[in-house]
């Protein structure tokens, strides 16, 4: 019996002492204690009866938020909010009949509120590891409170539009990023596409980082999946053509930019860009390549400059296109000069003549079209006064001659 009445004694003991810890926590945080009150709530917790007490871990999340935003004693208990999240968490797993079920609520969302302000914070001074983990712990808020019966959440949280754990793990993702943790980044990103956050946005930026890592098979991977999801997307289209330039694999770029004008035919980059790969593959080929896409590279830069007529780029490049034919003709010209021609030899000279003028002027009209939409391109004045000094415009040449010493 006397074994008994002990025993007894000792867990009564063991009660009034875990009882006696909490109640010294609470004390000691209510008069800004916060040091001491975290050393009490913490013994508590090691307590049997303490610890199966909601309202033990209610105080010690309130504790560790209260250090958390005590900025200098927070530098001692660095992760304070990450024990004031789990404190309050398990709270919630011990309070089965949901007493306090809209007070643990709010206290979790308290902890993001101040955790989204130290993200920021972070972020804002660079600190970007700092910040990719603070945004992380409000996506793990978001993780708790999302299993929550919506009625019950803070507004902010209900809104369907919010997306607040989206844009914490976007956010995340790209501190990671800028942290240079790309696989990290990287997971965050495709979180948000699992869920459709930001798509097809954030679909660019996994291929992008892929792309720069060198890892241009897994960036066509991600753009295959993407492209399934969304087949008409002109962005991705745009990136996998980047990729088969990259790649040199023209054949590939033109078709899929044929797909792109198909569903935008509208869009003056994407017709500017098609003459500008079929050109690229003409120059592999030259003999055989460049007349059989010739008026098709004509076709593609005349489109884009009807959309866009202030378009420096394809005014330039069909001007180039047909100074390059003109110069062509006319070297071909000087070779076949000679003394003594027959009328056959003549008739084929002049028309090589003919046609050699013909195309000075069409590269003339694109080349002035070029300089005023940007009169100061080099390039441009350069070859307005090549082409002027070959026409014979003298006046014209050395205008052009003064104003390439301006600049």
């Amino acid at each position: 019996m006397k074994n008994v009445i002990t025993l007894l004694f000792l867990l009564s003991a063991g009660s009034m002492l875990g009882q006696k810890q909490v109640v010294s926590a609470f004390n000691a945080n209510k008069t800004g204690d916060f040091a001491s009150a975290a050393n009490y709530i913490d013994e508590a917790i090691t307590i049997e009866k303490a610890a199966l007490k909601d309202k033990t871990w209610r105080y010690r999340g309130e504790i560790y938020l209260n250090i958390a935003q005590d900025s200098a004693l927070s530098l001692a208990y660095p992760q304070a909010l990450w024990t004031a999240r789990d404190s309050y968490k398990k709270a919630q797993e011990l309070d089965v009949k949901g007493n306090y079920q809209r007070e643990l609520i709010q206290s979790i969302d308290n902890l993001s509120l101040f955790g989204e302000q130290q993200a920021f914070k972070a972020f804002k001074n660079k600190e970007f590891l700092a910040a990719a983990e603070l945004f992380d712990f409000n996506a793990s808020i978001g993780s708790i409170l999302l299993l929550e019966d919506s009625t019950s959440l803070p507004l902010r949280w209900r809104n369907p539009e919010g997306f607040l754990f989206e844009n914490y793990v976007n956010n995340a993702g790209i501190c990671y990023e800028k942290f240079g943790q790309i696989q990290l980044a990287l997971e965050r990103y495709r979180t948000c596409g699992d869920r459709d956050f930001n798509t097809p946005m954030v679909y660019l930026d996994i291929i992008r980082l892929l792309r720069d890592s060198n890892l241009e098979e897994e960036a066509l991977m991600e753009l295959t999946a993407a492209r399934s999801k969304y087949p008409r997307e002109q962005s991705f289209i745009i990136e996998e053509l980047n990729i088969y330039i990259s790649r040199k694999d023209y054949d590939l770029a033109r078709s899929n930019l044929r797909l792109a004008i198909e569903g935008d035919s509208t869009n003056e980059a994407l017709w500017h860009s098609l003459g500008a790969i079929l050109s690229t593959i003409a120059e592999e080929d030259p003999e055989i390549s460049y007349a059989k896409y010739e008026d098709e590279i004509v076709m593609a830069y005349e489109k884009a400059i009807e959309i866009k007529p202030d378009f420096f780029d394809p005014n330039f490049n069909l001007a180039a296109h047909y100074y390059n034919k003109a110069a062509f003709a006319k070297n071909s010209t000087n070779d076949l000069w000679k003394p003594r021609m027959s009328s056959q030899e003549k008739t084929i000279l002049e028309n090589m003549e003919r046609e050699a003028q013909q195309n000075f002027e069409s590269a003339l009209i694109y080349f002035k079209a070029a300089h005023d939409i940007n009169p100061s391109d080099i390039e441009t004045i350069r070859t307005l006064r090549d082409i002027y000094t070959i026409t014979k415009q003298e006046e014209l040449r050395v205008e052009m001659d003064a104003l390439l010493k301006t600049l």
